[in-house]
């Protein structure tokens, strides 16, 4: 027999197993962390979306909607359009108009994740697994 060079198919199999093993350790770690960084943005953007309401509350005397914030210039577009890294924002306003509650809804893995809420009293509210509430405990500072 000639003396070929080349891996055994021993070798190329274990090289495959390790690579698999990586992988299975990796992906949960990358998915739990683009997870957290869109919970980080969602506050983020109920930060923007207060501060947006108390500049259009300074000029108009009331609160708006997202379409009446939008051409304000004080959100992005894609926030201005209720949907943002994972999350679906809603503001609902009272009759009126001078009190306003916003939601944050995960688009992904609903059950798992934290839902927002932030009013006029500008606290940001979370609750795991389920819609956030006036009512639900404050996020850790």
């Amino acid at each position: 027999m000639k003396n070929e060079r080349g891996f055994s198919m021993i070798e190329l199999l274990l090289v495959v197993t390790i690579v698999t093993l990586i992988a299975a350790i990796a992906i949960p770690n990358l998915r739990k962390a683009r997870q957290s960084a869109n919970s980080a943005s969602a506050v983020q953007s109920l930060r923007t979306i207060t501060t947006a309401q108390q500049m259009y509350r300074m000029k108009y005397q009331k609160y708006g909607t997202l379409l009446a914030l939008a051409p304000e210039g004080t959100l992005d577009t894609s926030l201005g359009s209720g949907n943002k890294s994972a999350y679906l924002f809603a503001i609902t306003l009272a009759a009126d108009e001078q009190h306003y509650g916003v939601t944050a809804t995960p688009t992904e893995d609903p059950a798992n994740l934290s839902y927002y809420f932030v009013d006029e009293t500008t606290v940001i509210r979370f609750n795991l697994g389920a819609p956030a509430s006036a009512s639900s405990p404050p996020i850790p500072k």
